[in-house]
């Protein structure tokens, strides 16, 4: 039997399942693009459900995170067309407290097919399909700042969207420090600092907007290499199985 195995290479898109402040378009498309105003024709946003998962809110955070629990479900949406740039900001933006994964979604159709994809989609009324995905996903890793509350989308938007998103100066800059590693944000010194040092004004916002650096380009191919190679090994043993 040949054994040789062959170098991951990096997709030429993604698909990812977004649950938290990555759901609002203003706030994807300044991680992604440097801008929340940046027009994206190459990317569809659908409603779907994420099975035995569940969602929390961070404490002292904006943002939620979600864990594997059987018997939960997280509705979200579905992101297709993400470039390997756009998955490395993506990683940068996550950070350290979270780790990306591969799980299946359920596609979910809008009743109303005048919000069938994008931003309107997102909190339309839907209907569950037996369509299923692929995506990549991002994972808490830290049990114990987990509070047991849902996390509120509808909130997030009315009341904190403007930190994350809103490049107006209107907006008075977010008042912390945090403390970085090379790979995002590990630790958020400052409670007041809601954002976990990703908000529009913070460093890491100003940082997503100078990512193209070559050297920084490099390592996350290589890490991203080693994450797929993990990956199609985990997915040959459980076949095997």
């Amino acid at each position: 039997m040949d054994s040789k195995i062959t170098e991951p290479t990096i997709p030429e898109t993604y698909n990812a399942f977004f649950y938290g402040t990555l759901m609002a378009p203003e706030v994807l498309c300044r991680v992604i693009y440097g801008s929340s105003k940046h027009p994206s024709t190459s990317l569809t946003i659908t409603p779907a459900l994420l099975p035995d998962y569940c969602r929390h809110r961070v404490r002292f955070a904006d943002y939620p995170a979600i864990i594997h629990e059987l018997g939960h479900t997280v509705r979200g949406t579905y992101v297709t067309g993400l470039t390997p740039s756009n998955m490395r900001n993506l990683d940068y933006f996550e950070g350290s407290q979270y780790e990306r994964k591969v799980v299946t979604v359920k596609i979910l159709t809008p009743k109303d097919k005048e919000h069938a994809h994008g931003a309107s989609a997102i909190m339309a009324e839907v209907v569950e399909t037996a369509d299923e995905k692929e995506a990549q996903t991002y994972v808490f890793t830290d049990l114990n700042e987990l509070e047991k509350g849902e996390w509120d989308f509808a909130f997030f938007k009315r009341e904190k969207l403007k930190n994350w998103a809103d490049e107006s100066e209107e907006y008075a800059e977010v008042d912390a420090i945090t403390a970085k590693s090379d790979i995002g944000i590990v630790e958020f010194i400052d409670q007041g600092d809601t954002t976990g040092g990703r908000g529009v004004k913070t460093d890491m916002g100003k940082e997503l907007k100078e990512l193209a650096d070559k050297k920084r380009e490099d390592e996350w191919i290589l890490e991203e290499k080693k994450r797929i190679a993990k990956e199609q090994k985990l997915k040959s043993q459980c076949t095997t199985e």
